[in-house]
């Protein structure tokens, strides 16, 4: 199995502090102090999340793993939302489909979205070595990892601003470059484009959202999304 990727925690934290500006809350002698983000504790989440398997949908190890994030954003004092779906893959198959969403000030009416998937992808078709083109892919779940710190550090240092942490499922199950069959960008992101046809929340509106995709890639750049560039 893959090696866990080191993670780009400068990244993370520029992520985050940019998203919770809000956590310049106390202020000793004059001094504005930042919650701070603990590369450790994160990558703490990371190790968990894989010591479970890869996290391939209508598996046990998915199951459990479901269970696992559920629980710890409840341990953070976020209210849990689990939605669950019956969502068909490009093949036909029926993917047992839960979508976890952790909030924080779920009545406040200006809101944040940060998201990520905590799915793995059934097959590793992007490897170089062809033999493991059919093995599921051992993806790092730094996405929920960073999501789960942040988590702790809102507990510890409570917004004002509604948050919405959603680690969207069954994401990572799009057509594998082997097959022949067609699909093509729709068959990706089945849990994120669930949700989006039933929000959580009627009429959910966020002033904006970051996603966490691939945040713990070694070497990553993020460049800016044309769209949100407009």
């Amino acid at each position: 199995k893959r090696t866990i990727l080191n993670l780009q925690w400068s990244t993370v934290l520029g992520v985050f502090l940019s998203v919770c500006t809000a956590f310049l809350r106390k202020k000793e002698k004059g001094q504005a102090q930042y919650a701070e983000f603990n590369a450790d504790s994160a990558f703490a989440y990371t190790a968990a999340q894989c010591a479970f398997g890869p996290r391939v949908p209508n598996t046990e190890a998915h199951r459990l793993c479901g269970t696992y994030i559920a629980e710890k954003f409840k341990s953070f004092g976020a209210t849990v939302t689990d939605q669950y779906a019956d969502v068909k893959a490009y093949d036909g198959t029926v993917l047992k489909a839960r979508n976890i969403i952790a909030s924080y000030n779920p009545d406040a009416k200006a809101r944040i979205l940060v998201c990520g998937h905590w799915d793995s992808r059934p097959w590793a078709d992007n490897d170089p070595d062809s033999a493991n083109w059919h093995k599921p892919d051992w993806l790092p779940a730094s996405d929920v990892a960073v999501m789960l710190e942040m988590a702790r550090l809102i507990q510890l240092h409570p917004l004002e601003i509604g948050i919405d942490f959603i680690c969207f499922d069954a994401e990572d199950y799009g057509v594998p470059q082997w097959s022949d069959q067609t699909g093509g960008a729709s068959s990706w992101c089945l849990g994120s484009q669930y949700w989006a046809a039933n929000p959580h929340v009627y009429g959910y509106q966020a002033r904006f959202g970051i996603l966490m995709d691939m945040v713990g890639g070694r070497g990553s750049t993020f460049s800016k999304e044309g769209y949100s560039q407009r």
